[in-house]
């Protein structure tokens, strides 16, 4: 009777650490499988947040660069056509018809102007008259991304032959048609049969890309920001 009492034992005993052995192998490849499946989620999450967030930083960056360069235009041509004729004495003038021919005196409204570019000029930073030029270049290919560029000089030079030296001020502009302009009665202005003098308004249309894509959906896109403002000149 003991004796097979201590079989029983010895049978369970054996038995109890059979049951509490460890992992067999297909269940430690599928435990791996699941943790691996995890974790390229996690991470394939982490790599979208991290990509959502560097678009958002593009974008907010270029609307600034775009709001900035807005600003400072809008600024310029309302102050454009400062200090004029009427404001000196004619005695002192080079020439007392001719605006352009004396560096101390703007002419009113522009000197030149295209959809692509603009020149004009003014006492925009209490330094003396400047030359200002304005111009949308495009790349050799002929078609945007474009860059937009400011030069200026001083009105003295400018008449002794000097040129502007040119900035960059936008980048990833995609139209070439920045400017457009409008006359006295609110109608567009042409190039063609309409003088300088007829403008009154100038507009200035902004559509400026994202460097980055979006990083949502499967198809590239780039996000895109658009601003139109006018500014009435003093002429």
């Amino acid at each position: 009777m003991e004796k097979d009492k201590r079989m029983n034992h010895n049978t369970r005993k054996r038995n109890s650490t059979t049951l509490q052995g460890g992992f067999s192998l297909i269940e430690l490849m599928i435990v791996l499988a699941i943790l691996t499946t995890v974790i390229a989620v996690v991470t394939q999450g982490i790599i979208q947040i991290q990509k959502n967030s560097a678009s958002e930083v593009d974008q907010v960056g270029v609307a600034q660069e775009s709001r900035q360069f807005m600003d400072q235009i809008l600024r310029d041509l309302r102050q454009l056509g400062y200090p004029g004729l009427a404001m000196f004495d004619p005695t002192t003038l080079t020439s007392s018809t001719d605006c352009t021919l004396d560096s101390n005196v703007a002419c009113t409204g522009p000197i030149s102007f295209s959809s692509t570019a603009i020149q004009f000029e003014g006492d925009f930073d209490g330094s003396g008259v400047s030359e200002v030029f304005i111009q949308v270049v495009v790349p050799a290919g002929g078609s945007c991304p474009c860059t937009v560029q400011r030069g200026t000089v001083s009105k003295a030079s400018y008449i002794g032959g000097g040129t502007p030296a040119y900035y960059t001020e936008l980048d990833y502009v995609m139209s070439q048609n920045v400017f457009t302009a409008y006359k006295f009665d609110g109608t567009a202005y042409s190039s063609s049969t309409d003088p300088l003098t007829s403008i009154k308004n100038i507009g200035v249309t902004l559509y400026v890309r994202s460097p980055q894509p979006a990083a949502t959906g499967t198809s590239i896109t780039y996000p895109t920001t658009t601003m139109v403002s006018e500014a009435r000149i003093s002429n």
